[in-house]
């Protein structure tokens, strides 16, 4: 919190200084210069922002899940849409479908940390009051990438740690799967959900 209070201090400093051209913005001193260096390049959008926001627009989703290891796969339909906000440094998406015959409709934020080096992700929908998160080694132009991270289970009553991967096939089309584990103590982890992302209007799968 201390390390956030300067930071906001030093920002507040360098907009009163552009706002009041004529004043003389104040000295800092070397080690306050290193710090705002830090701060500037740590919000700064990289390449692996850029990567994200060509996710922006509609989709179409197939989705299959499962509740039970071996057990049937359940299949529907929805839709979803991307857009960068906050300048570019994250891409929200907002989903609609249907969840078992009941409306569904969920929310995701993804960035890349420049301090971590890290993809980060939440979500939050309307089949549950908790939030989940993910953060995971994702380089710009990488065509499969693996988050790790923990969500709230109904069943479980606590977080239990998931895993996702999403594999890109072309610039409009990608898979997204979900890893949880089985119900029961000590239940095997398994795939729970998988998602097929075609962007709207485009036309089959390319050979990338």
């Amino acid at each position: 919190m201390k390390t956030l209070a300067i930071a906001a201090v030093l920002l507040a400093a360098a907009a009163a200084s552009a706002d009041e051209p004529k004043a003389q913005a104040p000295a800092l001193s070397p080690a306050e210069q290193s710090m705002m260096e830090k701060y500037t390049k740590a919000a700064t959008p990289g390449p692996e922002h850029q990567q994200l926001a060509k996710l922006a627009g509609k989709w179409d989703l197939q989705v299959t899940s499962w509740m039970t290891p071996g057990g049937a796969p359940m299949k529907s339909t929805g839709t979803a849409e991307f857009k960068p906000v906050l300048g570019g440094r994250f891409v929200q998406e907002e989903v609609r479908g249907d969840m078992g015959g009941q409306p569904f409709e969920g929310m995701g934020l993804e960035g890349f940390d420049n301090s971590t080096k890290e993809r980060v992700g939440t979500w939050v929908d309307n089949m549950g009051t908790g939030v989940m998160m993910t953060r995971g080694k994702c380089a710009a132009g990488a065509k499969k990438c693996t988050f790790k991270g923990r969500m709230p289970d109904a069943v479980a009553g606590k977080e239990v740690a998931v895993t996702e991967t999403v594999t890109m096939t072309d610039d409009d089309h990608f898979t997204f799967e979900m890893y949880g584990p089985g119900p029961g103590p000590g239940g095997k982890t398994f795939k729970v959900l998988e998602i097929a992302y075609t962007r709207q209007g485009a036309q089959g799968i390319s050979a990338k």
